[in-house]
């Protein structure tokens, strides 16, 4: 069974559970899944397979990547893959089609992976959320991060909070529930908010029981 599906954020919203109460969920749609190479510990040392996703042009891949999907033999022209960990890969082979309702059926919590928002370049008190300074007695900026602590080593010591790039990281959550799954719309909505915009590439792994507890 596949553990780890890509999908596409789709926004926010609410729906009611059994109980009837309010819960805010995040609506995310999976993509279809082609098997493009099948890695096996006698040759590369573990088992895993990897699957490609996300139709586009032939003109938007690379040759690498035509030649990729060439041997898997399938027709689609898919722009992303990535390799999911699998201890069994016996009962794929190349060029098969994975429906996500096939593999998210009896799926428990769950860690998804996503990039943050990012915000561009930041303040300290914006970036940290430092408290500023006094206010009074003149101060012409009350949001500046001061003092570099020691002027001797004449550089900025590694990891020091200062102003910089804000966002656009690798982010994960884990431990969120899937709420439901409408293989129609192919829509899945998972309980509480994932990282990433709207329209951005998230990844929904399962977790193992002992992640879980």
């Amino acid at each position: 069974m596949i553990n780890k599906i890509p999908a596409t954020k789709i926004g926010m919203t609410t729906m009611f559970d059994e109980q009837g109460f309010s819960v805010p969920v995040t609506l995310v749609q999976p993509f279809t899944l082609v098997v493009t190479e099948l890695k096996r510990p006698e040759k590369h040392g573990y088992s895993a397979v990897q699957l490609a996703f996300k139709e586009t042009l032939r003109k938007r891949i690379n040759k690498p990547q035509q030649g990729v999907l060439s041997k898997a033999g399938t027709e689609k022209i898919l722009s992303k893959s990535y390799e999911s960990r699998q201890d069994e890969i016996d009962a794929l082979s190349l060029g098969q089609e994975i429906n996500p309702a096939e593999v998210i059926g009896d799926w428990g919590k769950i860690k998804v992976t996503g990039t943050s928002k990012g915000k561009g370049f930041a303040g300290a008190v914006k970036r940290w959320g430092f408290r500023g300074q006094q206010r009074t007695h003149g101060d012409p900026d009350n949001r500046r991060p001061m003092s570099n602590n020691a002027t001797d080593p004449a550089r900025v010591f590694k990891g020091s909070r200062r102003p910089g790039r804000l966002g656009a990281k690798q982010i994960s959550t884990r431990g969120l529930k899937l709420q439901s799954y409408n293989p129609e719309l192919n829509l899945i909505a998972i309980k509480g908010a994932v990282p990433g915009p709207v329209g951005g590439t998230v990844f929904l792994t399962l977790m193992s029981k002992a992640e879980a507890k």
